[in-house]
């Protein structure tokens, strides 16, 4: 029974923390930092890509498991930021038009 409790706390910490780590890789400091290297810069892409996806996987198979509604704005509350990690990462909008490795060579 104890070892159920543990995934399940581990599902909800998936759910939670994979968005705030996504918003975080991807602020203007750490985005311009890895601007000087190009791999760097693709691997902190694929890197919030794979968490932002498997926090949203969790997310969507833990709601459609018919949970609690509590338990569901819990989820809800840590999927939201999975989706604004993904916008903010391909500045998906009008707004927050940043350089990319391909745009950093003016002419």
């Amino acid at each position: 029974m104890e070892s159920l409790v543990l995934l399940v706390i581990i599902i909800f910490a998936v759910i939670t923390f994979s968005g705030p780590l996504g918003i975080l890789l991807t602020i203007n400091p750490i985005w311009n930092a890895t601007l000087k290297f190009p791999v760097l810069w693709y691997a902190r892409r694929v890197l919030i890509t794979i968490i932002v996806v498997i926090g949203l996987i969790f997310g969507i198979q833990v709601l459609r498991g018919g949970i609690p509604l509590m338990a569901s704005l819990i989820v809800i509350s840590g999927m939201v930021p999975n989706l604004v990690a993904i916008k903010l990462e391909y500045q998906i909008g009008k707004f927050n038009k940043r350089k990319t490795p391909g745009t950093l060579r003016e002419n």
